[in-house]
């Protein structure tokens, strides 16, 4: 939503959460996401991207293309903290595929650094280097990979489509929203067994399964209109969910009063006191493109950043991480609603 990352937060008082500064996952995410179009600038480039070049001494060193000094980079950054901090994903395919070719080739050579080459050692380098790079991009090439891309995407664009036309069915049986947005996790000291992953999420399932009940019974808060919901999960953080519900605005005002009632809910309710929250609504006003609150149907730079924005924010993490499908469902929505008799005088399209 903006340049704050709405999961970084530390215990406040009660079940609630405040910020708190990057983690060792957030870095991690942001290599993660650099890693990506460098992998895909190298399969779609030509020729060798490093060299073997005599000095002025007589003797050979090292030099790579800027493209190539910048896959060393990707490389030198590894796969094994990826699969550490995030055991339960799937990586994004580009950069799966480079930490797959470079398992085939002598992990030592390929993760060293080639500053402190000797000059014996740089023509096997080398070779090995433009090895991977040829790897690369055959294995690019391939009606597998591309067919794994295409599912990638047509995921993360199917789950934006489905949520773009879930708001626009809201607003138009519906004039005004209250837009809550609420991140729920678990306190660090009541974590969950890491050692036991899937037995962890079994549990955070049933949690999600008894508040998902609780709304629609209208506990803590009558009527809800629909809902959004993420799963992910991280080392560091656990599992957590990323949850958008909607409120009619003709019988509420008061989002950040109603954020708080589900946040508790959550946290003492449900967990029974494992549970945190932060909620979002609270610091709208401090957001780049806000898109949570009361919301009007006419507001169309409010409603604009609801779907580019709001809504974008739990799909589009799909395509860089994502929870493997073995680990079941991470993306939740209401079903659409039904417009029996007269539609609330608007237009049926926003």
């Amino acid at each position: 939503m903006d340049s704050r990352d709405l999961t970084d937060c530390v215990p406040e008082s009660s079940g609630e959460l405040v910020y708190k500064v990057l983690t060792e996952e957030d870095v991690l995410l942001k290599k993660l996401k650099q890693i990506e179009p460098v992998v895909k600038q190298v399969v779609q480039s030509g020729g060798a991207l490093f060299f073997a070049e005599v000095n002025k001494r007589g003797n050979l060193t090292f030099r790579s293309t800027q493209l190539g000094k910048r896959l060393l980079t990707a490389l030198q950054n590894g796969s094994g903290e990826f699969h550490c901090y995030f055991p339960l994903h799937d990586l994004n395919p580009y950069v799966a595929l480079l930490f797959e070719c470079a398992e085939r080739f002598d992990s030592i050579l390929v993760l060293s650094s080639t500053t402190r080459l000797a000059p014996s050692e740089v023509e096997k380098e080398v070779e090995m280097l433009n090895g991977l790079v040829d790897l690369l991009r055959l294995d690019a090439s391939s009606y597998e990979f591309k067919k794994l891309t295409r599912r990638f995407v047509r995921a993360e664009n199917k789950r934006a489509a489905s949520l773009d036309k879930y708001i626009n069915a809201l607003f138009e049986k519906h004039s005004r929203l209250v837009v809550i947005r609420i991140d729920l996790s678990y306190r660090f000291g009541f974590s969950l067994d890491r050692t036991n992953l899937h037995s962890g999420l079994a549990q955070v399932t049933a949690d999600w399964a008894k508040l998902r009940q609780d709304l629609h019974k209208g506990q803590p808060i009558k009527e809800m209109l629909g809902f959004a919901c993420k799963l992910e999960y991280g080392h560091l953080k656990g599992f957590h969910f990323h949850l958008l519900i909607f409120y009619s605005g003709a019988k509420y005002r008061e989002d950040i009063v109603l954020t708080n009632l589900i946040g508790e809910h959550w946290a003492q309710s449900i967990t029974g006191g494992r549970g945190m929250y932060y909620n979002c609504n609270k610091k709208k006003s401090q957001y780049q493109y806000p898109g949570i609150g009361v919301i009007n149907w006419f507001d169309k730079e409010l409603v604009s950043n609801l779907k580019s924005k709001v809504a974008a924010y739990l799909v589009k993490t799909d395509y860089w991480l994502r929870l493997s499908t073995e680990s079941g469902r991470s993306f939740f929505r209401g079903n659409m609603p039904k417009f029996g008799g007269s539609i609330r005088g608007r237009p049926r399209s926003v």
